[in-house]
């Protein structure tokens, strides 16, 4: 027979036992919350590129990129971007049409794509927003920009402590 006060040490050690090397945080690792104490300051800016065709798409797509990052709790927009805590480099946007997979003759599919950038201090990521659906649906720039929103604040979530001490180097009085 099993005494219960014998077996409780090592069922609470057992999970500390099993886990992998490295699973558990460093000590002063911040985890990233459900929401930050403050927004996020985020800048949305086109890259400069040479082609003129480009710049202007890019353009384009920079107010409704805006528009769907500003929806997010985790953000607000920047005026400038030394005051943002976030840079997003918009560097591609591209729509195409009657997109066919291969030899098989199905059906149309249209996609939508936002590539950017995120740059906050030493920590940089590409990001892609994409939005892909039969023609007769029609893709769009703002569900694209949407996925480029998510991916957005999954990259402050992954990069949360060094944002979090970047924030307090450039800005000490906020939280």
């Amino acid at each position: 027979m099993i005494r219960i006060g014998s077996a409780l040490p090592w069922a609470l050690a057992l999970p500390l036992l099993l886990a992998p090397p490295g699973a558990e945080p460093a000590p002063g690792q911040n985890k990233a919350p459900r929401r930050p104490p403050e927004p996020f300051r985020v800048f949305v800016q086109t890259s400069d590129p040479a082609d003129a065709e480009l710049k202007s798409r890019l353009e384009e797509a920079v107010p409704t990129v805006r528009e769907r990052v500003e929806r997010r709790k985790w953000f607000q927009l920047a005026e400038s971007a030394e005051e943002a805590d976030v840079v997003l480099r918009i560097v591609n946007y591209h729509n195409s049409h009657a997109h066919k997979w291969g030899w098989y003759e199905g059906p149309t599919v249209e996609l939508v794509y936002v590539d950017a950038v995120a740059v906050a201090g030493s920590a940089r990521e590409k990001l892609s927003g994409l939005d892909q659906r039969p023609a007769l649906l029609r893709a769009s720039l703002r569900n694209a920009a949407s996925h480029l929103a998510e991916e957005l604040e999954r990259f402050c979530k992954e990069n949360y402590a060094a944002l979090m001490r970047l924030r307090m180097e450039t800005r000490p009085d906020t939280p």
